[in-house]
């Protein structure tokens, strides 16, 4: 008698579970600075420099979405190809220059970020722990209509800065960034900004922990790409 109403129940659990609604945030890239060519009468520099700015003219076309929900979060470009068959080769150079040629995850409550990435031929996917030493500043700006607070970060030499709102309570942000009490809507890196410009919630989300060739550790990840820099710079 009470077998229909069961299986109903069931169902409707089964669908709960798997109905799973998150916030999906776009980010462009808003700025970034032409590079000038400093040397007029060498050819092989015009030309470096000319390809450089097509590959920042391709950036300011690609559109990058983060996506969380509870504790993880993932950030890519848009209808990324895995093998980047169909992308040209300013757009490669472009992901590149701005650090984004890859997924970055992110799961808070484990305390750990995974970033998919190709070096020698070979898929790598980096694992770091979540550990950035933000300085956050009194200064505040409005962005997207939302009150912003500036933060920064000391990074190999030079300070990365960011951008976030404690008006949407998420510990996530593009590039891989985190770590504050709101949500980050802006970056800037080097002489390029990246921005919010659209974010919608209530939407069906699917965050998979990526699979995608070697887990390594961000130590081995970066010594091997040091190590193949150092043995590129010795070659005559």
């Amino acid at each position: 008698m009470f077998r229909p109403l069961f299986y109903l129940f069931i169902i409707f659990l089964s669908l709960s579970f798997n109905a799973q609604t998150g916030t999906i945030c776009h980010y462009k890239i808003v700025e970034f600075k032409e590079f000038e060519i400093k040397k007029p009468d060498d050819e092989a520099h015009r030309n470096a420099i000319k390809r450089l700015n097509q590959a920042r003219k391709a950036t300011l076309k690609f559109d990058f979405v983060l996506e969380f929900k509870d504790s993880v979060s993932s950030f890519q470009l848009v209808d990324r190809m895995d093998n980047d068959v169909n992308m040209p080769g300013s757009a490669k150079i472009g992901l590149a220059m701005i650090g984004s040629s890859g997924e970055f995850y992110q799961n808070t409550k484990s305390g750990f970020w995974l970033k998919t990435s190709e070096a020698t031929g070979k898929k790598y996917t980096v694992q770091d722990s979540i550990d950035f030493d933000w300085v956050v500043t009194k200064e505040t700006k409005i962005i997207n209509g939302f009150t912003c607070f500036k933060a920064e970060l000391p990074e190999n030499g030079t300070i990365k800065e960011v951008w976030f709102t404690p008006q949407i309570p998420a510990s996530f942000g593009p590039l891989g960034f985190g770590g504050l009490p709101g949500l980050i809507v802006e970056v800037k890196r080097g002489t390029f900004v990246l921005s919010l410009v659209e974010i919608s919630t209530n939407q069906p989300v699917n965050i998979k922990k990526p699979d995608f060739g070697k887990l390594i550790s961000a130590e081995k990840y970066n010594k091997m790409i040091d190590d193949m820099r150092g043995t590129f710079f010795k070659q005559d």
